[in-house]
């Protein structure tokens, strides 16, 4: 696990805080364990309040089935809010009157799938709809409406001009909307947010003037769950700081035989630009067999995280606070890790190296020079990894959009350069935090010395086998202005000449 993905709303900020104090403790346990420090991003989603339904009637673990090829009445009557039937649902959503005949409405399922629902006729304050796909709801059930524009659909509210204007101590109200997630998130040095349902570049611009200059080092990621993010995902990709695809959403928009070509298209544009790509996937209950292959394939076209979600096969499990998250959770991510391993030993590292834009490009930047020429001379020496020392992390991310076909060991003195790199691919964030030496040159050694031991550990790295160093010769100089092949001893220690 090297992100941890947080969905803040509707908890109190007292709850925030426990849970970033608990996951923060176990990440100290770990690094007590390893003997050195684990870097785990938090990744906070920032989603405003979704369109539900309303209770049903019986209560609110009460659950009704809607039947293919039946009709059933959605409606803002107010009447309806806690008597929802099969028949007749409440939808908290005053625009819900000015959708269109044929337009589309996905409801979230208890079982596997949505519901979907065609607009058949439109009333004063409510729309009569025919189930296309039937499944079983219960209540609060979110629900989507396919290819409408944000002024119809979105209900994310940004009122404050910036984050001084919120306290999050003086109140205990659950988070709701968006500006209030991302203050908390600012205030608990969260290392990036998601941007739900982002369609161009000013609504990332939105976000960045929420952070203002406090936030300014937090990440910005754009979720692409809608066909006018995938329209624009060009100018999302210049203004955001990467890309999360939500395909189970995105499905809801696309015909069924088009999902993996927008995949495809959206990791192909990540790669060109060098920006971090999180892909959703999903991973069976109890033994994992389709999820294999897809977690396989977008390991091949260039993913550099995946964010995981259990697939229940009952419904009751899926609402049950007795099922065994935590056992689940493990399972998922050792057969996902092992399933992305696999995966990467298969992958042709000269065809990926030679269609990468990186390589292509006039390397104006002395970075992106520095580091073509290192990750060339890592594949012709065969070198089973690159050591670089960072201090804003922008070496190691270079060198990821290069696409090595070794592991990238980035060393740095910053705790948030460390936990950032984490969703770049390739890259093994190592925090750095010795005494610093007397001179440049000595610093230098001993960090790469801390990589080398580091390496080892992980079984890297042995003896004879070849590696290479990105560095920097002079203290300050801004950039890396060294690249060196050295193979390793027994004893592993670099000396300086």
């Amino acid at each position: 696990m090297t992100v941890a993905l947080l969905n803040l709303r509707d908890l109190e900020p007292d709850a925030c805080a426990q849970l970033i104090q608990s996951i923060r403790q176990a990440v100290f346990n770990y690094s007590a364990e390893l003997e050195y420090v684990y870097p785990l991003a938090l990744l906070v989603d920032v989603r405003g309040p979704d369109i539900v339904t309303g209770d049903l009637k019986g209560g609110h673990r009460t659950m009704v089935e809607l039947v293919q090829n039946e009709m059933i009445r959605l409606t803002t009557d107010a009447s309806w809010r806690q008597c929802g039937t099969n028949s007749c649902l409440f939808v908290g959503y005053d625009h819900l009157t000015d959708l269109q005949p044929d337009d589309l409405i996905y409801i979230d399922s208890l079982t596997s799938g949505k519901i979907k629902l065609s607009v058949s006729e439109v009333g004063d304050d409510s729309i009569e709809c025919m189930v296309i796909s039937g499944g079983i709801i219960g209540a609060k059930m979110p629900i989507r409406i396919s290819k409408v524009p944000r002024e119809v659909e979105t209900t994310n509210k940004i009122g404050r001009e910036s984050f001084d204007s919120i306290s999050c101590d003086s109140s205990q109200q659950p988070f709701e909307y968006m500006e209030d997630q991302i203050a908390w998130a600012v205030g608990s040095d969260i290392d990036g947010v998601l941007v739900p349902n982002a369609q161009n570049s000013q609504d990332i611009r939105n976000v960045r003037h929420i952070l203002s200059e406090k936030g300014k080092h937090i990440l910005v990621f754009a979720c692409i769950d809608s066909v006018l993010g995938l329209d624009n995902i060009d100018q999302l990709l210049l203004e955001a700081d990467g890309i999360y695809i939500d395909r189970c959403v995105l499905s809801t928009d696309l015909p069924v035989e088009k999902i993996f070509i927008a995949q495809k298209v959206i990791l192909a544009k990540c790669n060109m630009y060098g920006k971090p790509c999180i892909c959703k996937a999903v991973i069976n209950e109890q033994i994992p067999t389709l999820c294999v292959t897809d977690i396989a394939n977008l390991v091949l076209d260039g993913a550099d995280v995946l964010s995981l979600e259990i697939h229940y096969d009952s419904p009751l499990k899926k609402i049950s606070p007795s099922f065994d998250a935590v056992r689940m959770a493990e399972h998922c991510i050792a057969s996902a890790a092992v399933i992305c391993r696999q995966a990467e030993r298969i992958i042709w590292q000269p065809k990926t190296y030679g269609n990468v834009e990186l390589m292509q490009s006039q390397l104006e930047e002395p970075t992106k020079a520095v580091c073509v020429s290192a990750v060339e001379l890592a594949m012709r020496s065969r070198a089973v990894v690159i050591i670089c020392l960072t201090n804003s992390g922008r070496t190691a991310k270079v060198l990821s959009h290069a696409k090595p076909n070794c592991p990238i060991v980035a060393v740095t003195r910053s705790c948030h350069t460390a936990r950032q790199l984490r969703f770049w691919r390739g890259v093994r964030a190592m925090h750095y935090f010795e005494t610093p030496k007397n001179t440049w040159m000595l610093e230098v050694e001993s960090r790469i010395n801390s990589a080398l031991d580091y390496c080892k550990a992980k079984r890297v790295i042995c003896a004879g086998d070849a590696y290479v160093i990105v560095t920097s010769l002079r203290k300050g100089v801004g950039y890396c202005d060294s690249v060196r092949l050295l193979y390793a001893s027994a004893r592993d220690t670099i000396f300086v000449e």
